[in-house]
């Protein structure tokens, strides 16, 4: 007997998931059991379990008794970026003094360039998540490898706010390039200070009005 690769669950999660970072359910759009029963036409309990998943994974969230799509403030954004920035800095750190490969960074970025024009928002929002993780990993480290990807998730949600930011998404996969070159010409301080950069100016672009 073969196992079944994809549950109705997971296939749920991973559409809900597609529409929230799309941009096409908004921040605040109120998610209940039925309402999304009767959209995909499959089983309430099933609906439980997958916003269950989902609020794990911080993209839905509790508002009373009710779930909705997250509404990120400006302080929330903040403190995204205040936790994140010291693990993606140890990581450029590790990598540089451990001379660590970059592979799988590499072929992440490649995969982020190498999307169509017509590529939908939330496919680039997953290439970018993708770099940025294999970045991670290519620390070698890990509990940094354990800890930085839930933080991803909600950095999924900042990114699905910034598609008006970028008349060509094209232009998310350019601004990665200098970083990955930075980080492999070898120069700590150099690196350090791009990615620094490279974080600011994107909590920068979320919290401009």
């Amino acid at each position: 007997m073969g196992l079944q690769t994809t549950t109705t669950r997971d296939a749920l999660v991973a559409e809900v998931r597609r529409r929230i970072l799309s941009g096409s359910l908004e921040p605040g759009t109120p998610l209940t059991e039925q309402g999304l029963a009767t959209t995909f036409g499959v089983a309430r309990p099933t609906v439980r379990s997958a916003l269950q998943e989902l609020v794990a994974r911080h993209l839905v969230v509790r508002a009373g008794r009710s779930l909705r799509v997250p509404l990120l403030t400006g302080d929330d954004v903040r403190d995204l970026f205040t936790v994140r920035l010291p693990l993606e800095i140890t990581a450029t750190r590790l990598i540089i003094e451990q001379a660590r490969p970059m592979d799988a960074a590499e072929r992440a970025l490649a995969g982020l360039e190498s999307l169509p024009p017509a590529a939908g928002w939330s496919e680039r929002v997953e290439a970018h998540t993708a770099f940025h993780l294999a970045l991670v990993d290519a620390a070698g480290s890990p509990r940094l490898s354990r800890i930085y990807p839930p933080l991803q998730e909600e950095m999924q949600l900042c990114l699905a706010r910034l598609r008006e930011s970028y008349p060509d998404p094209r232009t998310l996969a350019v601004e990665h390039r200098p970083l990955l070159e930075v980080i492999a010409a070898g120069d700590v301080a150099a690196a350090e200070a791009e990615m620094t950069d490279h974080l600011a100016r994107a909590r920068d672009g979320l919290l401009a009005p």
